[in-house]
């Protein structure tokens, strides 16, 4: 072994040496073995966790989805659902207000024992508990279940009771991480805790039951490998903060003889590598250091593609999805510390005619990606196809601005409004996630509200910051995303009044009993004209309001290396299914000849 003082006399003494002893470090380190079964995806950033209720980003949804299992799956090729832990789709009943189901055999948890109705109800007990620190969705279920009560003949069988008639009341439970009741609560405390105590208005929080809650929602339960258990065909086997996660394929695991393709475990492990600037993702397309990516940079990967080598190793594409980006303005300021900016809906129209949504898309995005004026997805039916893009015209902008009394009174050139007694200049704060991307849109947009004489004053954040801010409605404007499905996606979640109430997803305080009312139609039945006519007009309430400047939807940038099989691209998130991909063992590579 070579110490520091042995190369310090070689550098001195024998200069050729230490030439040698270059080449020699140097072809010590090898490049990856690229005949090894496992995948290397790319993600951008740390998920704020892996709890099976409590963390929401998309990182966390994606690695979720290998580890932990539904009643049902969605098909990313048909956009059908299809058993997954059941037999066949839940029966519904004739009044379609309960749902029967029946739990495939020999389903089993890593300690051997049997997955029955007892875990399901316990998984519907905790998601919709209010002492389960998932307010953000929360609503989606609390809403909708009843109670689950498993069949006292037939472990296997359970029937799942709606509160009322609901559009999504089907499939609404399968879609729930199941989580093991013996794992969790081996004491069996939530027993005695029924599904009417839950929901009632006046739940009485026991000191029991707080001190059970405050063990399951600890954050050790988000972040150590050991704590992550689920019926998934992987594990979590180690997590190296900000630097990656591996998950590893279960020994024996209970879906092995199962043929869908969401239940294969073709790679030995799966190591998600979090690299958040573009270049670094680039590079290690470039040197093959990564096999899966959906999150490089439009510009990077256009380059990439101009590569004979790199078409050579790997397939890629630019695909549209369902989510999309957007501007939210804060309807409900605190007033003191956060001012009134946007409580006038001519304000927040203003808005949207300052932003420049195209030039934003063909600058920062190369032209990839598409605009909607809605919170529904051009790519659905539902979509509202009557609502007009709304283009860049600081001149509109100007006018809605002096009728909503913001003007220039001391020629500063930035507008301003007496507010209780005080003269209070147009400046607000544009909360953002770091990140370069984010930064350059920000300033594209403040340059833009300046010519119409508003200050935007760029304010990045990290994750957590960003997000608690959202949920506290602790911002003037921010700059935010929301990643989107095929399936039905409640509005529940974002635009519905109770939503902003119980610190859930309506950041920006949007809503009224007229649009709740809508919610609740769309919601609230069977019939499929009554549930498109209630979107439509939903879609049409949010356009007039302007709570949202809607931007774009980037198309997702897929990149795959040509050693593995099944190499499946899709609309619907997360887009690959990495647990498909199936090593080719008779792959050539490509010579390396890239610059």
């Amino acid at each position: 072994m070579l110490y520091l003082h042995d190369i310090i006399q070689i550098m001195t003494k024998k200069p050729y040496l230490l030439i040698l002893l270059i080449l020699a470090l140097s072809s010590c380190v090898n490049e990856r073995d690229l005949s090894q079964n496992t995948v290397i995806a790319h993600i951008l950033s740390q998920p704020d966790g892996l709890h099976p209720f409590n963390d929401n980003s998309v990182m966390r949804s994606f690695i979720c989805s290998y580890t932990q299992k539904t009643l049902v799956d969605l098909d990313l090729e048909t956009l059908e659902y299809s058993p997954s832990l059941i037999k066949e789709l839940p029966v519904a009943s004739e009044d379609n207000k309960s749902f029967s189901f029946e739990l495939k055999e020999n389903t089993r948890w890593d300690d051997g024992s049997l997955l029955t109705g007892e875990d399901v109800a316990f998984t519907a007990k905790l998601m919709i508990c209010p002492l389960t620190n998932n307010a953000q969705i929360r609503s989606n279920y609390s809403t909708v279940i009843e109670s689950v009560v498993v069949d006292k003949d037939n472990p296997l069988k359970f029937t799942m009771y709606a509160q009322n008639i609901h559009w999504d009341n089907r499939l609404i439970l399968g879609l729930i991480y199941i989580q093991q009741k013996k794992y969790w609560d081996p004491e069996g405390v939530l027993d005695n805790l029924s599904f009417e105590e839950i929901l009632s208005p006046k739940f009485n929080e026991t000191e029991e039951i707080s001190e059970w809650f405050n063990k399951f929602n600890n954050a050790d339960n988000s972040y150590k490998p050991e704590n992550l258990v689920g019926l998934g065909p992987y594990y979590v086997s180690e997590w190296e903060a900000s630097q990656y996660i591996t998950i590893k394929r279960k020994d024996n695991w209970w879906g092995e003889a199962d043929l869908s393709k969401y239940n294969k475990a073709y790679p030995e492990e799966i190591i998600f590598k979090i690299i958040k600037e573009d270049a670094s993702s680039y590079l290690a397309l470039k040197n093959q250091d990564i096999d899966v990516t959906t999150n490089i940079g439009t510009v990077k990967l256009m380059k990439l593609q101009e590569r004979e080598y790199f078409n050579n190793n790997y397939d890629s594409d630019f695909l549209d999805q369902y989510s999309f980006n957007y501007i939210g303005l804060n309807m409900k300021p605190d007033g003191l510390k956060f001012k009134p900016f946007f409580v006038d809906k001519r304000v927040r129209k203003a808005m949207a005619y300052m932003t420049p949504v195209d030039e934003i898309i063909e600058v920062m995005v190369h032209g990839k990606a598409s605009r909607q004026a809605s919170l529904i997805s051009p790519l659905k039916k539902t979509y509202n196809d009557t609502l007009k893009l709304i283009p860049l015209d600081l001149e509109k902008a100007k006018e809605l601005l002096i009728e909503a009394g913001w003007v220039d009174t001391d020629g500063d050139n930035i507008r301003d409004k007496m507010i209780n007694g005080v003269k209070t200049p147009f400046k607000f704060k544009f909360s953002y996630m770091s990140s370069p991307t984010s930064k350059e849109i920000v300033l594209m947009m403040r340059e833009s509200m300046y010519r119409a004489g508003i200050v935007a004053e760029p304010t990045p954040m990290d994750f957590t910051l960003f997000y608690k801010n959202a949920m506290d409605h602790k911002f003037d404007a921010m700059l935010g995303g929301w990643g989107g499905s095929a399936s039905y996606s409640n509005p529940m979640q974002i635009w519905h009044t109770s939503s902003w109430v119980n610190k859930g997803s309506n950041f920006v305080g949007f809503g009224d009993a007229s649009s709740d009312a809508l919610i609740e139609e769309a919601n609230l039945t069977l019939d499929k004209d009554i549930h498109n006519n209630a979107l439509l007009k939903l879609q049409a309430k949010v356009y007039e309001e302007q709570p949202y400047v809607f931007l774009y939807c980037t198309k997702r940038k897929f990149a795959i290396h040509k050693r593995f099989d099944n190499r499946g691209m899709y609309n619907e998130r997360p887009g690959v299914i990495l647990n498909n991909l199936k090593l080719n063992s008779n792959f050539s590579l490509a010579p390396s000849n890239i610059q």
